[in-house]
């Protein structure tokens, strides 16, 4: 299902994300791509030369092994963009799987060309969320090898927390989570078994709450920001664009 960009009715409470604006700007007549929850937007190692702008919903970028077992590699949000592949490296490398319902733009290899401002300004923004996803996935990776369960998930919630709260999608502390405790083990290199005890743990001490199916609240941030060793005003800086 498609619809065009200058039609589009965008999800977020505050004003859309630069770059959304700003690749709106460039192209206004953009297509818009429709997915439902659990499809598989792309698949590892297929033919893929696009980028993507994502404008509603989550989508997994994931690897999987020869055995079967997958690593969620990142989690896009309303807003964000990312790579799948390049004119001249026309392979996908990761997998793309909607968590959610999803609406995204596939950006294609011409669409940022041209010598107008807007096209300057696009190349920019492209080039600093190229910039932001890479700081999200070192301190993952940082985490992965390191870090206690309680850790892995207590900067999980977070990320997505302050990524939220960027764009007005959350009310408070409390923001739609899509995600079953399957993805977040497979995002955290966790067992389901390990994302339970955890995410329970969590509950008990009322670090977290579910004040309906499908949307957790951060209960107390000050906890959760002990817990991760992060603090939450430099974190910001470190993973948004300014």
């Amino acid at each position: 299902m498609r619809s065009h960009g200058k039609l589009l009715k965008l999800p977020f409470t505050k004003n859309p994300p630069a770059l959304v604006q700003a690749f709106l700007q460039a192209r206004p007549n953009a297509i818009i791509e429709v997915a439902h929850k659990g499809k598989t937007l792309v698949r590892e190692d297929d033919f893929a030369d696009h980028s993507m702008l994502f404008l509603e919903g989550w989508v997994a970028f994931s690897k999987m092994l020869p055995d079967g077992e997958t690593q969620i590699i990142d989690v896009m949000l309303p807003g964000d963009f990312a790579l799948v592949g390049a004119a001249r490296a026309p392979v996908a490398a990761c997998s793309v799987e909607a968590l959610s319902d999803v609406r995204n733009i596939n950006i294609r290899p011409g669409d940022p060309n041209g010598p107008e401002p807007e096209m300057a300004e696009l190349r920019e923004m492209l080039s600093a969320e190229i910039v932001r996803t890479q700081s999200r996935t070192s301190e993952l990776l940082l985490r992965l090898g390191q870090s206690s369960s309680a850790n892995r998930i207590a900067y999980a919630l977070l990320e997505f927390y302050v990524r939220l709260e960027a764009v007005g999608l959350t009310e408070g502390a409390c923001f739609d989570f899509p995600m079953t405790q399957h993805k977040i083990g497979e995002f955290t290199g966790m067992t389901n078994v390990h994302v339970s005890r955890t995410m329970r743990r969590l509950e008990r001490d009322e670090i977290i709450s579910y004040p309906t199916p499908g949307r957790i609240t951060l209960t107390d941030l000050d906890s959760l920001c002990d817990i991760a060793k992060i603090d939450l005003n430099a974190f910001r800086r470190e993973i948004l664009i300014q």
